[in-house]
């Protein structure tokens, strides 16, 4: 508690102060380096957090980086590791341009041998997916021959083919950073980028071939429109049943068994992320094998939570993924019976929303609106309308596109107990200062008048006229598209 309040107090005065504290940083930084081998996985996210602030505020990021390159040869290696999840995330947030990354790979290239596995894939997973497009072949072939002499090229690239064909890079080798869309809007998008640049071909290979193939195959679909590495419901419901086979449940005792051995897999965050996303499928897979059935399961679904819960902060975003997969099967699967497990783990999934990398964010999404359509209870409506006043403009946009989808499939009996609350957030939310946080208020207007036609009445009547005018434009497009979902989901109720 001592060391996270330090840090609250260091990230009020980086805002204060500004420039003004980066003569600070040149005593702070190295112990902050320091905490990124916490024991405690809080006070290291939150380390990451706040480094990624005095980059914002304080400094560029190519000053705080001088002084944290010595984390990639720290004795710890939970710092080694942490600072190559932070030159991810230092990339993702500001963009390549921002540091001189070709000074940085002699030491990745040393951390490929780390005698620790979490370190080498940390490696090559996060941090050689951004430099191979950062630094040409020619370069990169005479720092690793300054590094090590006995390292082969060949076998450098042999690694990147493997994670490449692994589907776990963060992002394409033929493309920036800063060529992705930010989920709050708050980036450039591609549209906006000038320039891009285009790493040089290897062998006869054509850098269009060097793209890491994408977690899902996929369709047109809202998914596209958000970017690469994006996901949406269609491709969670494509691998709901990609798993393992498992054995038929037949008894309490062998389905306790199982998932006793799938939460101490997930509660441990020391095993490795693979063992984690094979233990989240298994779980599915138990599900598929008739495990909710059993007249114990309930009481193991809640057990479940503190894992379901960890996996969904993970800070790989294949766990993060396969666990909103998980979740939105479960949810799928067992309608109103997942009632609980559903309002414990919304505040989660909601942090997930404002995720600079888009496939941990839009998992988040897509598990929050398959939980919406399968999952009518009365308490996940606060949750939604209090995170509407979120500060982050990419929150409030989703949660009024969550509270229209929730008025479109819901039935009366499950949204009654709580009108004045969603009136008053339609509301708020038609004068939000997010153009697209308006837009999404103003669709889920006609769904609340479908339900409560008195009651949405008073509310039009209340508004300034430029607002009723802006109403009136969209009601003809939330009429057409409201009749499917509502049908579609009408039998969740009697579950």
């Amino acid at each position: 508690q001592v060391c996270l309040l330090g840090m609250d107090v260091l990230a009020v005065l980086a805002e204060r102060l500004q420039e003004k504290f980066k003569n600070h940083l040149k005593s702070i930084v190295p112990v902050l380096l320091d905490r990124l081998g916490d024991t405690k996985d809080q006070v290291r996210d939150q380390t990451q957090t706040l480094l990624l602030a005095l980059m914002e505020q304080c400094a560029p990021p190519q000053f705080v980086w001088e002084r944290l390159v010595p984390g990639f040869k720290h004795k710890n290696n939970r710092v080694r590791e942490g600072t190559c999840l932070c030159l991810t995330t230092t990339v993702s947030t500001f963009g390549a341009k921002c540091l001189t990354l070709s000074k940085m790979v002699p030491f990745l290239c040393s951390l490929l041998e780390d005698a620790n596995g979490q370190v080498r894939r940390a490696t090559e997973i996060f941090s050689f997916s951004t430099v191979e497009r950062e630094v040409n072949e020619a370069r990169l072939r005479d720092l690793i021959c300054e590094g090590d002499p006995a390292h082969k090229l060949n076998s450098l690239f042999a690694r990147f083919d493997e994670v490449q064909s692994s589907g776990s890079m963060i992002a394409t080798a033929g493309k920036s950073f800063e060529d992705d869309d930010s989920v709050d809007g708050n980036r450039p998008s591609s549209a906006s980028s000038t320039s891009s640049r285009t790493p040089a071909p290897r062998h006869a290979t054509s850098s269009s071939a060097r793209v890491s193939s994408a977690a899902f195959s996929k369709t047109p679909s809202a998914a596209s429109k958000e970017g690469a590495g994006a996901v949406d419901e269609d491709d969670f419901t494509r691998v709901f049943e990609e798993v393992a086979l498992v054995h038929q449940v037949h008894s309490s005792r062998e389905l306790e068994e199982s998932i006793s051995g799938v939460r101490d897999v997930l509660c441990d965050d020391k095993n490795d992320w693979e063992q984690r996303v094979a233990a989240l499928k298994k779980l599915r897979g138990l599900l598929l094998a008739g495990a909710a059935e059993q007249d114990s399961f309930p009481g193991h679904l809640r057990l479940l939570e503190p894992a379901f819960k960890l996996s969904a902060k993970d800070l790989r975003s294949q766990v993060v993924r396969e666990a909103c997969i998980t979740l939105g099967y479960f949810s799928t699967v067992l309608g109103n019976r997942f009632d609980h497990c559903a309002e414990t783990l919304m505040p989660t999934l909601f942090n997930l929303v404002p995720n600079s990398a888009k496939v941990m964010a839009t998992s988040g999404v897509a598990a929050i609106r398959l939980i919406i359509r399968h999952t009518h209870t009365a308490r996940l409506i606060p949750l939604i309308t209090s995170n509407c006043s979120s500060k982050s403009v990419a929150v409030r946009r989703r949660c009024f596109e969550f509270m229209d989808l929730l008025l479109q499939v819901w039935q009366i009996s499950s949204l009654e107990r709580h009108v004045t609350v969603l009136s008053d957030t339609i509301k708020k939310g038609m004068h939000d200062a997010d153009a697209d946080a308006r837009a999404e208020a103003r669709k889920a207007y006609w769904g609340f008048r479908s339900h409560f036609p008195s009651e949405s009445d008073a509310l039009y009547a209340a508004l300034e006229p430029k607002y009723q005018k802006l109403l009136s434009g969209t009601q003809l497009h939330s009429s057409s598209n409201s009749h499917f979902d509502r049908s579609a989901s009408s039998s969740q109720e009697s579950l």
